[in-house]
């Protein structure tokens, strides 16, 4: 209630109504803001789900080749047995004396592309192309210098070309099983707020996926490498070496 006065008269004037249509207009701006937000939110959602689905059809699964690269077997006689010791981590005993050793050097050779589309908002979705090229940068083959004679010479490297074919045939077939895992990771395209940020996480998103893949092959290689270096596969070469000796006795 607001008291006025006017040519010698009080006047009470009752502004409490003014009061409420101000609170109803107040309110009612406030919802028109919402209702505004909730509408730029609605468009920019759907804005975002329309170049999500637009990304996955224009960029699509990412490309991936897998190759295996066979190399030449080097083989070197200039070494001793003492030398070939040296070499290998492993120590003399009853079964195990170094007439032979092989040495590999696996090799993954990676290229990456990076296959991305770009709104006019920056937004950006991304996929690799991957190339793996699976190989060795060096495969010898060590044949001591004390294996005068043919016949030990051929027994020893009997052997070690055993070692050269686990390592060849692992990595022939890894390279077929390589293509699957490698595919379903590269399936879809992931989304970055930028093109920076999407060109940032190319190498990691592929190194991530690939070296565990890489580590797991390895692996298989040594266990099965371990198995021809057992001590009963020693034994038998140990044997036809001794039959070499008595032969030229």
């Amino acid at each position: 209630m607001r008291t006025t006065k006017r040519r010698g008269r009080t006047i009470k004037a009752d502004i409490s109504g003014q009061r409420d249509l101000f609170s109803v207009c107040s309110l009612l701006l406030k919802v028109i803001v919402a209702l505004a937000i909730l509408v730029v939110n609605t468009i920019a959602a759907a804005s975002a789900d329309t170049f999500r689905n637009s990304c996955e059809k224009t960029v699509g699964a990412g490309k991936v080749v897998v190759t295996y690269i066979d190399s030449e077997t080097i083989y070197n006689s200039s070494h001793s047995t003492k030398s070939l010791q040296s070499r290998t981590a492993k120590s003399s005993d009853s079964y195990h004396s170094i007439y032979g050793l092989t040495h590999a050097e696996p090799s993954f050779r990676l290229e990456i592309r990076s296959r991305l589309l770009v709104n006019a908002d920056g937004q950006t979705c991304m996929v690799p192309d991957v190339s793996v090229k699976l190989g060795f940068s060096a495969m010898h083959v060590y044949l001591a210098k004390e294996l005068g004679d043919s016949c030990r010479k051929n027994i020893v490297r009997e052997h070690e070309l055993e070692h050269v074919s686990t390592w060849k045939s692992h990595f022939r077939i890894g390279a077929k099983m390589l293509k699957e895992p490698l595919r379903a990771a590269f399936s879809r395209p992931r989304h970055y707020s930028s093109e920076k940020e999407a060109q940032a996480d190319l190498k990691p998103w592929v190194e991530e996926v690939l070296k565990p893949l890489q580590h797991k092959l390895v692996n298989s290689v040594m266990d099965a490498q371990r198995a021809i270096d057992a001590p009963a596969s020693y034994e038998r070469v140990r044997q036809r070496l001794y039959m070499c000796l008595a032969g030229n006795s």
